[in-house]
């Protein structure tokens, strides 16, 4: 399990940030390592490489994946701001979003999006691959982790933390808390705020101090000229005073309504994301640490009965080959589901605020799978796989398994490195990932 948070913030930012996931027009499919059926695994180093190319194989796939996760939401944002949707990769779709984006911008719209994410890999992945590189080195993992960082299945009771899709949880949540008990949330709330004073978005509207966009009769000040609030949308721009629907910034007034994608200072009633722990007694999708009778998950920390499908999410204390076991990493990173929300905040352009929320779920779900990604690639492609040519125990099978493999790690590499460079060069700059 992995949950974060990523923001960014008002200006060409939001363009660059957006444009994280762009690649290279007509990228080919991800391709398998070959070369790699003459593997003698019983060998402890030819079960490395075969672990290492496995590794390449599910991140190049997972790299062409969230390209076309990227190209799917970008046009569906485009298809609400009526912009044209024909692109059919990640570079196109989402280069025409960002030209709406920058427009916006450069109009005097101000953008602050934030994106929780909550990333889940899968942990059987993991599990399997480490469980090889074990054996090979006649290892015991339970024996050799530590208490604390070993996890699995456990049909007993999981006195540590459970990880699990939407799991019932009494105790302390990472990720979304869905509940009918009013609770702080340190993160986005969804639902209904109690708070006196609030940032985000209010379908009620705000009765006092608002500042910010308003789809419904903004009653004070319009960009600076004054309005009397009459007709639907009256104000454009940003409202000063108060909002009678559809308010969109900040207000010293609790919202009456229906209370979305921002950070509520009060008690949240409904849904909560948050890259912090908090109170929940409802459904965890992320990880609950309690002491749930049952997990149906992954339990780490702690089983009343020996763990089905162990693995160590630390440094096993044997004579595990380290490479073995990063390769095993990179495995469970390719095989991850992302969820969560982004808090979207938009003064002076409704239409690009409303896009952009109702796509909220997707957006922060690729930011994820994209940075969860990135990481692991570099890391094999830069890192481990030379680790294991440097080895020199490898068969002449290894040898051209190896060639194939770091090829594909570099056709993922590449992928992941011209979506970084595709957004900072947003702003005039490059980055080499």
């Amino acid at each position: 399990m992995k949950t974060n948070g990523f923001r960014f913030v008002a200006g060409p930012l939001l363009a660059a940030t957006l444009a994280l996931p762009l690649a290279g027009g007509g990228c080919s499919a991800a391709k398998a390592a070959q070369g790699c059926d003459g593997l003698d695994v019983s060998a402890k180093a030819d079960l490395t490489v075969k672990s290492f190319a496995d590794a390449a194989t599910e991140l190049n796939d997972a790299a062409v994946k969230v390209e076309g996760q990227w190209t799917t939401v970008c046009n569906a944002i485009n298809a609400d701001l009526g912009e044209d949707t024909s692109k059919t990769d990640a570079a196109g779709a989402c280069g025409v979003l960002n030209a709406r984006v920058a427009s916006a911008l450069s109009a005097g719209a101000s953008v602050t999006v934030t994106a929780n994410y909550t990333c889940t890999a899968d942990a059987s992945v993991q599990a399997d691959c480490q469980g090889k590189c074990a054996a090979a080195a006649k290892c015991d993992i339970e024996a050799s982790c530590t208490p604390a960082e070993l996890s699995g299945t456990c049909s007993a009771t999981c006195s540590g933390s459970c990880t699990a899709p939407s799991v019932q949880c009494t105790g302390q949540c990472t990720g979304t808390c869905s509940a009918s008990a009013a609770i702080s949330c340190s993160g986005t709330c969804e639902g209904s705020c109690d708070a006196p004073t609030w940032s985000g978005t209010c379908d009620a509207g705000c009765t006092a101090q608002f500042s910010g966009t308003c789809t419904g009769n903004c009653n004070g000040q319009c960009d600076g000229k004054a309005t009397n609030g009459t007709g639907d949308g009256n104000c454009t721009g940003t409202c000063e005073g108060s909002c009678s629907a559809g308010a969109t910034g900040s207000c010293q007034a609790t919202c009456t309504g229906q209370f979305s994608g921002g950070s509520c200072s009060g008690q949240c009633t409904g849904k909560c994301t948050t890259d912090a722990a908090v109170d929940c007694q409802g459904s965890c999708d992320g990880t609950c640490t309690a002491t749930p009778a049952k997990c149906d998950g992954t339990c780490t920390g702690g089983c009343s009965v020996k763990y089905t499908a162990p693995h160590c999410d630390g440094k096993l204390n044997c004579n595990v080959d380290a490479n073995c076991q990063a390769s095993c990493d990179g495995q469970a990173s390719a095989n991850v589901k992302c969820g969560g929300s982004t808090d979207v905040q938009v003064t002076g352009d409704a239409q690009l605020y409303a896009a952009l929320s109702a796509h909220s779920a997707d957006v922060a779900a690729a930011f994820g799978a994209t940075i969860s990604l990135k990481d692991q690639i570099f890391k094999l492609a830069d890192q481990v796989g030379g680790a294991i040519q440097a080895g020199g125990d490898i068969s002449a099978a290894g040898v051209t398994c190896m060639a194939s493999s770091l090829k594909v790690m570099g056709e993922a590499k590449a992928s992941i490195n011209v979506s970084v460079n595709a957004s900072a060069s947003v702003n005039g700059k490059a980055s080499s990932g």
